[in-house]
């Protein structure tokens, strides 16, 4: 193509200013960054690192917008995500019912790590927070128990 334009310019050809570059095509380099990044993606999925996952299969559509295993790749890690946030959700309502708030604070917090955008899983721990503040925090103080209220009779 240089070639070219290098001989229009010297044949002084009218109406021939300039040569536009062909679109590149995928190189070799290009092609194998891709696998890399797509074995990383799989690897990540299969490890259950799942966000990570999703954003490296979202970057690989980005790059390859025509190739439809990634479509498909984000679709069904987006499925895992949903069904493992779920999951951590009735995990952590559960150990909420057998009183252990400090194992439901962990589920609720997995089920974010997940999905940061979960609704459900960040009222829960909302509600958490808000009834037991102390949840999560080494108060040094056992269930039940506040600096006014230690058992000793003052009368």
């Amino acid at each position: 193509m240089v070639g070219l334009c290098i001989a229009a310019g010297m044949t002084g050809l009218a109406g021939l200013s300039g040569c536009a570059q062909s679109p590149a095509k995928p190189t070799l380099v290009h092609i194998s960054a891709n696998i890399g990044r797509g074995k990383l993606a799989l690897d990540l999925k299969n490890r259950g690192e799942l966000a990570e996952a999703l954003i490296q299969w979202k970057i690989l559509s980005t790059i390859e917008p025509s190739n439809a295993y990634y479509v498909t790749q984000i679709d069904s890690t987006k499925q895992l995500i949903d069904k493992k946030s779920k999951y951590f959700i009735l995990e952590g309502v559960a150990n909420l019912r057998q009183g252990m708030r400090e194992a439901a604070r962990l589920s609720f917090l997995k089920a974010l790590a997940l999905n940061p955008k979960n609704d459900e899983a960040f009222h829960h721990l909302q509600q958490l927070t808000i009834q037991y503040p102390s949840i999560g925090q080494n108060s040094g103080k056992p269930d039940g128990m506040c600096c006014m209220n230690h058992g000793v009779n003052t009368e």
